[in-house]
């Protein structure tokens, strides 16, 4: 069964038991509490409050400490997809919860965090004073001391550039000296010394020219604060380079502060499952889900504690609407479990979409890289990356999936005739028995390869319509399953057989040939050509038509069947018939992989072009043609395996769990000694 059956299980026992039985249950991890529903335990059990405040600041202290760290790891290799974590030996695991002093060191990163960003605040607003002075650098006094003058006054200002025509003429007639200190970004930076009762026409001339008089700080000497600028930014640099060679010098204590974040982080969870039990003067409640198949690994985990006692039982229809979800797929289907959960998990009473989408997905992707060389070398990376590179158990599930669909891809290589972009029938004559398998070309034959796509999205979307028959039916609802999900079924068989002929004919030109006879069906289906297109029909054509006006009567007649008039069920009959249309454009959605097959062919074709032409260079070219075709492929691959990648998951959600899947339930997340950045080996 794909979706695992889960069991409620109730543990009771003595008191003083409570921590050990949690402490056992998170080493097995097998078992996810949940808080009992009211009225489900006796009154004489009492909700026990657990304080978690001085844990969760912990963490909080720890993480910020660790996030700070980070700035100075070594860059390694990886994904960036997939937490990688750190292993830790449980000796020095234990060592360090005893004896380590995280708090101090905790607190010293946070001092040299707060220097260091006081510094950094204090180099932002040095930097932005550099700025506005700078244009002035070229005053080497302060204008405030001429407020002391009896007779000169001074004025700094901003003028537009188109401006500095008007100025030069305005000051021809006045007793006004200017300056110009800088022009800068189509601004004028001036100064202008003049004599006290020439105030008025200054103010006159800044207004004239639409200019700006500026005010800098008393006593300020630009020439002089811009060195001072200087010097203290060069300081501050001094300073945060010294806090951060301290800051390394802890970096070595990281993987300790990690394995007491994740001490700190399973003592919460343990202490959230403590929260979730009962007590009374002398016993306590824990209620909780269990697959049933680990059922005897939880009584082997408590045997040893004789006074706790183990109630399993099945879930009511009720409690198996919130009951959690735990996939159980076999190994060739569990690492498409992947795509299942980036859509959301099935509802535990619903069909674990999983195995059914498994072969299609892998199909797909193929479809959508139709190049044996590609698969081969999508196998190879599939293969090689999880043992070199720390990926997760994500990862492992991610590439597990590539691989099998690698290995579909060379297979479809082989049947389209494509090795790393070149057609099968050029490769050397010992491949003569792999080149019989080639059966078409997309390149050549791009139709045929459209009603494989179009044919393989029919069986796709009629998979999807028979699982949510087949769940209505383990649900009880026979009618929705027959006069819903089973008249699409043979209304869509039926439009197949119909269709077949004149998608025979649809390839070869316009016509097709009725099996059996020599007479040809014409595409065309004005009403004066129903009757002789009747007769020339096949036998299973002819039986088809009757499937359609079966399957589409039905419809009909009973969509609305839930409304009491007439009318009105008879205009939602209407409207899904009108779905049929709907199915068209669903069926139409898979000629992208067409699109994606043939752009890979295409791409990878132009590669070996362009390395063809590049290797015809003296000297250079066989190096230039190697490089061209390894970068050429390498990123036709990523780029194609992504965009199919894509495309394939885009085609499960829409077009196929559209027809039957919701979605929606809740991941079985039991409590197990999992941390966050390391993993504790013995």
């Amino acid at each position: 069964m794909a979706i695992a059956k889960m069991r409620k299980v109730l543990l009771v026992g003595e008191a003083g038991l409570r921590e050990d039985v949690i402490k056992k249950l998170a080493d097995a991890g097998i078992f996810q509490s949940v808080l009992p529903e009211d009225g489900s335990i006796p009154e004489f059990f009492q909700k026990t409050e657990i304080k978690t405040t001085s844990i969760e600041e912990n963490l909080t202290k720890l993480e910020a400490t660790i996030n700070f760290l980070r700035q100075f790891e070594e860059k390694k290799f990886e994904l960036g997809l997939f937490p990688s974590k750190i292993l830790v030996k449980s000796e020095e695991y234990s060592e360090w919860i005893k004896n380590s002093n995280w708090e101090k060191i905790c607190q010293n990163v946070g001092e040299i965090e707060r220097k260091i960003e006081k510094l950094k605040e204090e180099e932002n607003s040095l930097s932005e004073e550099y700025t506005n002075i700078l244009p002035w650098r070229k005053l080497s006094f302060s204008v405030n001391k001429f407020k002391t003058s009896k007779y000169i006054d001074v004025q700094l200002g901003i003028i537009p550039a188109e401006a500095k025509t008007s100025l030069s003429s305005i000051l021809k007639k006045e007793a006004i000296h200017v300056q110009i200190l800088d022009e800068v970004a189509r601004k004028v930076y001036i100064l202008l010394i003049f004599l006290k009762e020439k105030r008025a026409e200054v103010e006159n001339l800044f207004q004239s020219l639409r200019g700006e008089k500026i005010k800098l700080k008393e006593d300020l000497v630009p020439s002089v604060r811009i060195k001072e600028i200087k010097d203290r930014i060069k300081q501050i640099k001094k300073e945060r380079e010294d806090l951060l060679e301290k800051a390394e010098k802890l970096n070595q204590e990281k993987v300790k502060l990690m394995a007491i974040y994740d001490y700190f982080y399973e003592l919460l969870k343990e202490r959230k499952v403590n929260s979730h039990s009962h007590l009374s003067r002398y016993t306590f409640i824990l209620e909780g889900w269990i697959k049933e198949e680990d059922i005897p690994t939880l009584k082997n985990v408590l045997s040893d504690l004789s006074r706790v006692e183990i109630i399993v039982k099945k879930p009511t229809k009720k409690e198996e609407v919130k009951a959690p979800v735990a996939l159980s797929n076999r190994r060739l289907f569990k690492p498409f479990e992947l795509v299942t959960e980036l859509y959301g998990l099935p509802r535990y009473i619903e069909i674990d979409p999983t195995p059914f989408l498994a072969p299609f997905f892998a199909l797909f992707l193929a479809l959508c890289l139709t190049d044996g060389g590609y698969g081969i070398i999508l196998v190879l990376l599939s293969y090689i990356i999880p043992k070199k590179v720390q990926v997760g158990e994500g990862g492992k599930k991610l590439f597990s999936m590539l691989f099998i669909s690698g290995l579909l891809t060379i297979v479809i290589g082989i049947i389209t005739g494509g090795i790393f972009g070149i057609e099968i029938q050029q490769l050397p004559a010992f491949l003569n028995p792999i080149k019989k398998l080639a059966i078409i070309n997309p390149m050549k034959e791009p139709m045929i390869f459209l009603v494989i796509a179009l044919g393989v999205g029919v069986i796709h979307l009629l998979t999807g319509i028979t699982l949510e028959l087949k769940d209505n039916l383990q649900r009880g609802r026979v009618s929705s399953a027959i006069l819903d999900q089973l008249s699409w079924i043979v209304l869509i068989i039926g439009l197949l057989l119909v269709g077949i002929p004149f998608v025979k004919g649809f390839i070869s030109g316009g016509t097709a040939s009725s099996s059996g006879t020599g007479s040809q069906i014409p595409l065309t289906l004005s009403p004066s050509q129903l009757l002789p297109i009747w007769k020339k029909l096949p036998v299973y054509s002819r039986i088809g038509t009757v499937m359609v006006i079966a399957g589409g009567l039905v419809l009909f007649l009973f969509s609305g069947r839930r409304s009491k008039k007439i009318g009105m069920r008879l205009a939602k009959g209407a409207y899904e018939l009108y779905g049929v249309i709907q199915l068209f454009a669903d069926v139409l959605s898979y000629s992208r992989l067409l699109a994606m097959g043939l752009a890979t062919s295409v791409i990878a074709t132009v590669v070996n072009i362009i390395a063809g032409m590049a290797g015809g260079i003296p000297v250079l070219g066989p190096i230039a043609m190697i490089f061209i075709l390894i970068l050429g492929h390498l990123g036709n691959i990523m780029i194609n395996t992504l965009s199919g990648f894509i495309h394939t998951a885009r085609l499960q959600f829409v077009e196929f769990f559209g027809k039957f899947y919701e979605g929606g339930g809740k991941k079985f997340e039991p409590l197990r000694r999992e941390g966050k950045y390391t993993i504790i080996i013995k």
